[in-house]
């Protein structure tokens, strides 16, 4: 069995903006891309997002949206919001993952 993997493209350092019908459109900022199988755990996707945009895990939230809604960042705060990320998006190559400051973005809560 082929194991399952989906390019997570994580961006840091812009911003969202609200668009007419609700939806958020991220803008700026940098874009690297980490490949993400069911058998990665957080702590290593955590730690490869801190090494490749040089920023400390613990004053950032790791948020994603569901395929076609635009509208409800989910978490990703552990192993199994990490598989379920994956599990969600099995039907598309690639998902957009947000890295966003704790202290200063209102749509990391």
């Amino acid at each position: 069995m082929v194991e399952r993997k989906i390019v997570a493209i994580c961006q840091y350092g812009g911003e969202f903006i609200t668009n007419n019908d609700g939806s958020l459109s991220y803008c700026g900022g940098e874009a690297h891309a980490i490949d993400v199988g069911l058998d990665m755990l957080f702590d290593e996707f955590s730690t490869e997002i801190s090494s490749m945009f040089n920023i400390d895990i613990n004053g950032v939230c790791i948020k994603y949206f569901l395929p076609s809604n635009k509208k409800t960042l989910i978490t990703i705060s552990n192993d199994k919001d990490l598989s379920r990320m994956v599990h969600f998006n099995e039907n598309v190559s690639a998902a957009e993952v947000y890295i966003l400051n704790k202290d200063n973005n209102e749509h990391s809560r």
